[in-house]
């Protein structure tokens, strides 16, 4: 009996301890705003609750876990206590496998917690994962096991025609902590313009996007919850239900072998068939398009080294290559195959008229400096037999605007040498190709010939130059749409030069720069503002990353109003005078416009590889931090914050 009792006993106390710690292996989770960190597994018992964490994220590029990460589960937070294998706000340096397991500790849960939220901190930019489920239950999504209809699609003939085009959303699983935001953006054919529009999403998960449109277009959507090409309709709706739970389960790296929760996007309306096989295809792109930094820095490797004839072969080998895969998507429908095809070409061309990237990706293998003389490189020649592929691959045709890049190669056609003839000394720009082009496809008619005499009458008023009439009476003759397109821009160019004569917040050339040799320029215009803190930006007027990044940062610009900073923004003569002149009044802070023999010098004492860059300097003049690229504007604030305590 004393045994049995004893027995009892050990049971009870095994079955308690048990009982205390709960392991719950690779929880499915609703959400997430990044794709960097994954729940391996987590350890919930009376003293704690571990996170295990998978991270992936680029080789020799770092994540960091702020000190101010918390779970929240039915309305409380739970604060991170530390973490095993990283300390909070360091870097995680990533390793070449790009994968790195670390742990995060927090306070024990209630026993019956069901979900979990976690969230790096409330700041802008942070990241979250919520719905992280404890009960074993799979991710929820009101649409699961939805299906789109079965229908076919049937590729219209694109016209020219004005009108706005409306994409109504909604986002399944959506909950107002995500503040899911986001933008598209189109390349206009009709201007050579990039279009923008953001999206907002309201409280329960619903946008409207009304987007002016000049023919059939396809619209990029970008944001956390869709990636995808949208086609519209000037003049029509197009409505979409997001399967956002679905979206990130198929993201995932430890959750996508798990049953689906339905398809990933619902349309309905104006060219919904095409819209349900393209954004719900395995097959968003064939293999000829590179997507991601790994792909270019692949390409980088394989091209280095190549003459130009190689390059062009591996090009065309990779189409071919990039084509046959469709054959393992037998159900891919006419239409869509067609779209893949016609970027696949586009693709194809874009890479062949960048041949320049030759000189780029030697400098990569040989790790020559830019500001270096490439010793063994050898400049390509350009013949008139190297663009033999245009007419196979650029469609002279109105099925081409469905590719999204179409816009981008007609204004590369524009600069192209296909003539194979020496740059007239110093010409300032590419000569007039047109006749070369019209011999090289056969015919100067068409819509190729079309869109770019128009994105050329465009030129003028993205530089800032009203067009004259006779301007816009030449744009009548090539399309009555393409006029009223031109005389809208122009119309609205003239009222923003008659607003921009009102404004004030901004200054001009504070020092006289003309005679300052260039290896003085940057100290004689910074040294004025010794004792403050000075941000500077080196910009472009034709760079939207550039753009963009000025709009994010306005408001930490206002909170350093009437403090010890200085905003510093530099372009150099390849940014228009008209267009810079113009720009600057919406852009608060000093402005200077240099020369190219100036910036050239900034850029090889500075390392500027490209626009945006950015350096901050200490209330002493010296810089205490460069990068390419805009950092966030988190990471801005934090820089200038740190300088102005010292």
């Amino acid at each position: 009996m004393k045994q049995t009792i004893t027995s009892l006993i050990v049971f009870f106390c095994c079955t308690m301890l048990q009982a205390k710690e709960r392991i719950v292996e690779l929880p499915a989770f609703n959400a997430w705003s990044s794709t960097s960190i994954e729940v391996q597994k987590i350890v919930l018992n009376d003293t704690a609750t571990i996170v295990y964490i998978d991270a992936f994220y680029r080789p020799n590029n770092w994540i960091k876990i702020a000190k101010d990460s918390y779970l929240q589960a039915d309305g409380k937070q739970y604060k991170i206590l530390s973490g095993v294998g990283m300390e909070l706000d360091k870097e995680i340096w990533m390793p070449e496998s790009g994968t790195y397991s670390f742990q995060m500790i927090f306070p024990p849960l209630p026993e019956n917690t069901a979900t979990v939220d976690f969230t790096e901190g409330d700041f802008e930019g942070s990241f979250s994962i919520w719905g992280i489920h404890l009960d074993g239950k799979p991710a929820y999504s009101p649409l699961a096991g939805k299906k789109n209809p079965k229908e076919a699609p049937v590729l219209e003939t694109p016209e020219l025609k004005t009108g706005i085009a409306t994409l109504k959303g909604h986002i399944a699983g959506f909950i107002p902590e995500m503040k899911l935001q986001g933008a598209t953006w189109t390349y206009n054919p009709v201007t050579g313009d990039v279009d923008e529009n953001k999206i907002i999403v309201d409280k329960n998960g619903d946008f409207t996007l009304e987007i002016p449109l000049n023919h059939i277009s396809v619209v990029n959507v970008s944001a956390n919850f869709m990636q995808v090409p949208v086609y519209l309709k000037p003049g029509e709706t197009t409505s979409v239900e997001i399967n956002f739970p679905e979206i990130c389960r198929a993201q995932s790296k430890l959750q996508k072998d798990k049953p689906s929760l339905g398809e990933k996007y619902y349309f309905s309306g104006a060219l919904a068939a095409l819209n349900n096989e393209a954004c719900n295809s395995p097959l968003r792109y064939l293999p000829v398009n590179i997507n991601s930094q790994e792909e270019y820095e692949q390409m980088f490797k394989d091209v280095a080294g190549m003459n130009i004839d190689q390059y062009k072969q591996y090009w065309l080998d990779r189409r071919e290559k990039g084509i046959k895969e469709l054959d393992k998507y037998p159900e891919i429908s006419d239409a869509y195959r067609k779209i893949l095809l016609i970027n696949a070409d586009i693709e194809t061309s874009t890479q062949l008229m960048g041949y320049y990237v030759l000189e780029y990706a030697y400098r990569r293998a040989n790790n020559i400096p830019r500001d270096s003389a490439a010793v063994g490189f050898v400049q390509p020649v350009i013949t008139v037999g190297y663009y033999d592929f245009v007419p196979r691959l650029v469609p002279n045709d109105p099925i081409g605007l469905y590719a999204s890049n179409y816009s981008y190669i007609l204004r590369s056609l524009q600069y192209a040498n296909i003539s194979g003839q020496p740059t007239p000394e110093g010409a300032k720009e590419a000569p007039d190709n047109t006749a070369d082009l019209a011999k090289l496809m056969g015919t100067d008619k068409g819509i190729l010939f079309d869109l770019i005499a128009s994105q050329k009458l465009a030129r003028p008023i993205q530089e800032f130059k009203p067009l004259t009439d006779e301007e816009l009476a030449q744009a009548g003759k090539i399309s009555p749409v393409i006029k009223e397109v031109l005389t809208t821009m122009n119309d609205k160019l003239k009222q923003t030069i008659e607003e921009n004569k009102k404004k004030s917040g901004y200054t001009v050339d504070r020092v006289n720069i003309a005679d300052i040799p260039a290896e003085e320029l940057f100290n004689a215009i910074t040294t004025p503002y010794r004792g403050k803190v000075v941000f500077v930006d080196f910009w472009a007027t034709w760079c939207g990353p550039c753009r963009m990044a000025m709009e994010q940062s306005e408001p930490v610009k206002k909170e350093f109003e009437g403090k010890e900073v200085v905003f510093l923004y530099l372009a150099a003569e390849n940014s228009p005078k008209g267009a810079w002149e113009q720009m600057i009044p919406d852009i608060k802070g000093d402005h200077y416009r240099v020369t190219s023999d100036q910036w050239d010098y900034w850029g090889k004492k500075f390392g500027i590889q490209g626009v945006p860059s950015y350096m901050v300097l200490a209330k002493n003049g010296t810089p205490v931090h460069f990068q390419v690229g805009f950092m966030g504007v988190n990471r801005m604030k934090e820089m200038i914050e740190e300088q102005l305590k010292k």
